[in-house]
C-alpha cells in the first residue's frame, strides 16, 4: 500500500487547524455538559442535599451544574446514586493490601521465616526465599515491601530501630571580657497592678558584669505575649552604646532568637548580629548550665527586687534594675569570675568598654550587608516542594515549580544578585528567586534615615577587637 501525501498551502493548513480545534472544543463541551470550568473539590454533603432538593423541584441537571459550579456529568452521577439511596463508594483506588500481587503462599512463607528469626532483616528473608526451590524462579518483593509486610503481619518480630543521636557539643568557654555576652529573659515577674513583666538581662560571664536589664510588660488582663525582635534589639542597643560591641551573643532557643524550632535557616535576629560583626551562639537544648551565669543573675535580681514584695509598676521595676546593676558592677562583693569578693569593675577594669564603638543613630553606617551575604552564601539548605509548588525558607514561601511537587530540592544563595537558586538534587536548576526579608531595612528594623540625626561622628582609633 502506498500512501500519497499532498502539499497544502497556508490557507489549507489554516482551515485544517480551525476545523480540528473546533472539534476539540465540541468534544470538551460534550464531555463537561456544555460548561468549561476549572477543577474543584468534591461535592459536600450539603451540596448533595441541595442537588436532591433542586431535582425534586423540577430543575434540570444543566441548571443545577451551573449553580454548583461543577460538571453536568458530576450532577448526573450524584443524582442517579441519590435517587436510588445508594451509599457513595470511597474515593480513590481500593486498598489492595501489602504484596497483594504476589502469591499468598509466598507471603505466608516470608511471614513464617520472620517469626522464626525475629532478628533477620528483609535482606536476609529475601535471600532465604531465593534459596528455596519453590520461589527461586519467581520474582520476589523488594526490601521496602517486605518491611511493610512485617510491620503489618508480625509487628512483634520487628526489632525497634535505634537511631544514633550524637551529643551536641557544648559552646567553648570565653576567655576575655566582652568576648561573649549571655542573654536570657525571666518571665512572669508579678506586679502590684495584677500585671506581669519580663526582665531581659545581659551579662558578661568573664568579667561578671551586669551589662543591662530591661523590664517589659508582657501580660495584661490575662493576655500574655512573648518578647518581640524589636524589643530584644532595643535592649541590646542600650548595652552596645554603654559598653561597645561584643564579639559573640549567646542565647537559648527561643523563637525570637532562632526562629521556628529545629529550623536550619538563620533567623533575622542572627543576620542582624552578623551584619554588625557579631556571632550568634545558642546553648544546647535543655541545658541551662551552658549559660549558668545569666541564669544565676535572675536569682540575684529576684532576691533584691520582687521576691519579697512585687514592684509597683514596670517603670519602678526598671529604675530598680538600673540602680542595682550599677551597684553590682561597682560595689558588690562578687565571688564569680575570680573576683574573690571584690566588685567586677575593680577586678576587670578593661571591661568598662569593649573597644568596638557603636551608636544607635549611626547603625546604618555600621551595618555591613555584605557580611550577611557572605554568611548566607556559605550555606546550603534542603527542602521539599509542597503540593502547590512552594518551598518554605525562613518565614517566607517561594513558588518554585508545581511540576516538581513532593520532590526535594537544594537551595543556595548567590550574593552577586541576592537571589536564591533552587535546584534538584541532581543539579537541575529550577528557579532563581529574589531573597525576601533580608534587606538592610528588614534586619535593622526601620528604613534608612534621610539624614543623620546628629553631627558626623569619627570612630576612635585604634579599633580594638574589630
Amino acid at each position: 500500500m502506498v500512501i500519497k501525501s499532498y502539499p497544502l498551502d497556508s490557507s489549507a493548513w489554516t482551515h485544517f487547524a480551525q476545523r480540528h480545534l473546533c472539534w476539540k472544543l465540541v468534544a470538551i463541551r460534550l464531555r463537561w455538559g456544555g460548561v468549561l470550568m476549572a477543577t474543584r473539590t468534591a461535592l459536600s454533603m450539603a451540596e448533595q442535599q441541595y442537588l436532591l432538593s433542586r431535582k425534586h423541584a423540577g430543575a434540570s441537571l444543566r441548571t443545577i451544574a451551573a449553580e454548583l459550579q461543577c460538571a453536568r456529568a458530576t450532577v448526573r452521577k450524584h443524582w442517579r446514586r441519590l435517587s436510588k439511596g445508594a451509599v457513595p463508594p470511597p474515593r480513590g483506588r481500593p486498598a489492595r493490601g501489602v504484596l497483594s500481587t504476589f502469591p499468598p503462599a509466598l507471603i505466608a512463607c516470608a511471614v513464617e521465616l520472620k517469626r522464626a528469626h525475629p532478628h533477620w532483616g528483609p535482606a536476609a528473608i529475601r535471600l532465604e526465599l531465593a534459596a528455596q526451590p519453590t520461589w527461586a524462579a519467581q520474582p520476589l518483593p523488594s526490601l521496602t515491601r517486605l518491611s511493610a509486610l512485617f510491620r503489618q503481619r508480625c509487628p512483634e518480630a520487628v526489632q525497634p530501630r535505634k537511631r544514633t543521636v550524637y551529643p551536641q557539643p557544648a559552646p567553648q568557654r570565653p576567655t576575655a571580657p566582652h568576648q561573649r555576652w549571655q542573654m536570657d529573659a525571666k518571665e512572669q515577674v508579678a506586679l502590684q497592678t495584677g500585671e506581669a513583666a519580663t526582665v531581659l538581662s545581659l551579662r558578661d560571664p568573664v568579667a561578671a558584669l551586669m551589662l543591662h536589664s530591661r523590664a517589659i510588660l508582657t501580660q495584661r488582663a490575662q493576655q500574655r505575649r512573648r518578647l518581640t525582635r524589636a524589643e530584644v534589639q532595643e535592649t541590646l542597643r542600650d548595652a552596645f552604646e554603654r559598653y561597645g560591641l561584643p564579639l559573640e551573643v549567646q542565647s537559648d532557643h527561643e523563637a525570637v532568637y532562632t526562629g521556628a524550632p529545629q529550623a536550619d535557616y538563620p533567623s533575622p535576629f542572627t543576620l542582624w548580629l552578623v551584619g554588625l560583626g557579631m556571632q550568634h551562639l545558642t546553648s544546647r537544648e535543655h541545658r541551662p548550665t551552658d549559660q549558668a551565669q545569666i541564669e544565676r543573675s535572675h536569682r540575684t535580681h529576684g532576691g533584691l527586687l520582687w521576691l519579697d514584695a512585687p514592684p509597683e509598676s514596670v517603670a519602678s521595676l526598671q529604675q530598680q534594675l538600673t540602680l542595682w546593676d550599677q551597684r553590682y558592677n561597682q560595689f558588690w562583693p562578687v565571688h564569680a569570675a575570680h573576683c574573690q569578693g571584690r566588685p567586677p569593675l575593680t577586678v576587670h577594669p578593661s571591661a568598662a568598654y569593649s573597644g568596638r564603638p557603636y551608636r544607635r543613630t549611626l547603625e546604618w553606617c555600621l551595618f555591613h550587608l555584605e557580611w550577611v551575604d557572605a554568611y548566607l552564601a556559605a550555606r546550603v539548605w534542603t527542602r521539599q516542594v509542597n503540593a502547590s509548588g512552594h518551598v518554605s525558607l525562613g518565614d517566607h514561601l517561594y513558588l518554585v515549580s508545581r511540576a516538581h511537587a513532593h520532590q526535594r530540592v537544594s537551595v543556595c544563595f548567590e550574593p552577586a544578585t541576592r537571589t536564591l537558586k533552587f535546584a534538584t538534587l541532581a543539579g537541575e536548576c529550577l528557579a532563581h528567586l529574589p531573597l525576601v526579608g533580608a534587606s538592610q531595612a528588614d534586619l535593622i528594623g526601620y528604613p534608612q534615615p534621610t539624614r543623620l540625626r546628629e553631627a558626623p561622628w569619627q570612630l576612635p582609633l585604634p579599633l580594638r577587637g574589630v
